[in-house]
């Protein structure tokens, strides 16, 4: 399901309660704003809503949820209807607010699966892997990414990962996986079983390894050098571009979202793994024409206000000559 595919129109029970806080601010004069009576007309007219929309009415119930707490929210109470309890009702009430929060969770569910499709896995050699022994929990040391390192062609491109572009990840909920495979999951950030840092070199991981045979037979693959790659799986926040020897470079500045570090058998340097990144070459190598373009079509405005400038000039030099030789 596509985000379009969410069915956001108000149930009934929402529109009798729109229907309610207009009738009572026609009566009484208060209650909500003009923003508030057109979301009630929206509502009463069970009209499809936007997902901006739907948002906007899940902020402003859970902001004025504390209404309830004020005197004349409640039938029976001195001054009922409040001001709060109209404007309530204007944005559908007990019934819009528990909506809300189920449209909500799906709209955040399928914005999660549409971030899914803009990860991106990149690989390297394991550099310095250490593994440690101590007691009987193995752990796993190594790097899942190398910053100012020029990886191999990505199919068009190369890439640098920028040292600051792991700020504020290393809170995320990240896995410790065997080729990405969440059914290989060995260590996770929220039980501290993988422990992430980031120094000079790059994203350093530290994964406590389970009594589990993934676990067993990863370690005895990484002792003899049977896999020698770590890999993480990222989405970007923000990136740039450049040509550099002839070769599109892209610069990961800011990574909104690690999901992992893999130790992988194979490399994830693929087409598949490059599209988010082509795409977003795509779009840089269009505005870099855009702006040769409107460059070109500066300069040639500029050459053009020069050789008419040049133009006039001349033509003046001429009528001067003429007048000259008119008056003699």
């Amino acid at each position: 399901m596509a985000l379009s595919d969410i069915n956001t129109k108000p149930t009934q029970e929402m529109a009798d309660e729109a229907t309610q806080g207009l009738e009572w601010r026609e009566e009484f004069g208060r209650g909500g704003t003009e923003v508030g009576v057109a979301r009630a007309r929206d509502i009463k007219n069970r009209a499809n809503l936007s997902i901006r929309t739907v948002k906007r009415m899940y902020s402003y119930l859970s902001r004025h949820e504390v209404d309830k707490e004020g005197q004349g929210f409640y039938s029976g109470d001195e001054g009922y209807p409040s001001a709060g309890r109209i404007a309530w009702a204007l944005w559908g009430g007990d019934p819009g607010f528990a909506w809300t929060k189920r449209k909500i969770a799906e709209i955040e569910k399928e914005e999660k699966f549409d971030n899914m499709k803009n990860k991106e896995i990149r690989t390297i050699d394991v550099q310095d892997l250490e593994l440690r022994m101590d007691g009987d929990n193995p752990t796993v040391v190594g790097y899942g990414a190398v910053f100012n390192s020029m990886s191999n062609d990505l199919g068009g491109f190369r890439e640098y990962i920028a040292p600051e572009a792991f700020e504020g990840r290393l809170e995320d909920d990240v896995r410790f996986l065997v080729n990405h495979d969440a059914n290989l999951v060995l260590a996770r950030t929220t039980n501290n079983t993988l422990r992430l840092s980031v120094d000079e070199k790059g994203l350093r991981y530290e994964a406590d390894m389970p009594n589990t045979s993934t676990a067993r037979d990863l370690m005895e693959l990484l002792k003899n050098g049977t896999i020698s790659q770590s890999s993480f799986a990222f989405t970007v926040e923000d990136d740039s571009w450049e040509m550099k020897d002839g070769m599109n470079v892209r610069t990961i500045n800011k990574v909104s979202r690690l999901y992992d570090v893999s130790s992988v058998t194979y490399p994830a340097y693929n087409a598949a793994s490059s599209s988010v990144a082509l795409r977003s070459m795509e779009e840089w190598q269009e505005k870099e024409e855009a702006k040769k373009l409107e460059e070109n079509l500066a300069k040639e405005k500029e050459e053009g206000i020069k050789e008419e400038k040049d133009l006039m000039k001349r033509s003046l030099a001429e009528m001067r000559l003429k007048v000259l030789k008119n008056k003699y």
